[in-house]
């Protein structure tokens, strides 16, 4: 991926919705989005209760990544 198509990922996921699913799941107190040195891309779920889900999103456009995002909350979230 370019690095502007990053900077678009990271700002959307780490923004945008970030605050939607603060919003729609109460558990939820933020998603932070990471890239690391080799490639690999990693959103982090943090939780009020102090754990997180880290979800794997190397690749993945702005759909792909949200959808996995949500299956992993719906997975572990009641």
């Amino acid at each position: 991926m370019s690095r502007m198509t990053l900077d678009v990922k990271k700002n959307f996921l780490s923004r945008t919705f970030s605050r939607c699913l603060a919003e729609m799941c109460p558990g939820v107190v933020r998603l932070e989005y990471h890239a690391h040195g080799n490639g690999d891309e990693v959103a982090i779920i943090r939780c009020i209760d102090g754990s997180t889900r880290r979800v794997d999103v190397t690749g993945l456009n702005l759909q792909q990544s949200v959808e996995i995002i949500l299956e992993t909350l719906n997975g572990e979230v009641a």
